[in-house]
């Protein structure tokens, strides 16, 4: 995973930390495995998104193909994300 903002991160990983949150690790695990997949290996890029503690991310084929560009949004109280979502929810979550 290719990492472009790394102060970014570092700042929402401790964040996650602190509120006891395990969301975002688990979102960060699922985008890793897109990158594993044996029959569909990528480079996923995260960067800066303007929403609070949230990501964009994009999806990348070794033949320089864009796959999925989403974002890895976090949901807080009020949530600031602006992007919809079916069922309240409090944490980190995959929009693509």
């Amino acid at each position: 995973m290719k990492i472009l903002n790394e102060e970014h991160f570092e700042n929402v990983r401790r964040y996650a930390e602190s509120i006891g949150d395990t969301s975002l690790q688990k979102c960060l695990e699922r985008l890793k495995s897109w990158e594993e997949n044996p029959d569909c290996p990528c480079e996923i890029s995260l960067y800066y998104d303007h929403a609070p503690y949230s990501f964009g991310f994009t999806q990348r084929y070794p033949d320089g193909r864009t796959g999925i560009v989403g974002g890895l949004l976090y949901h807080g109280i009020p949530d600031r994300s602006f992007a919809v979502t079916l069922q309240p929810f409090h944490g980190w979550q995959i929009h693509t």
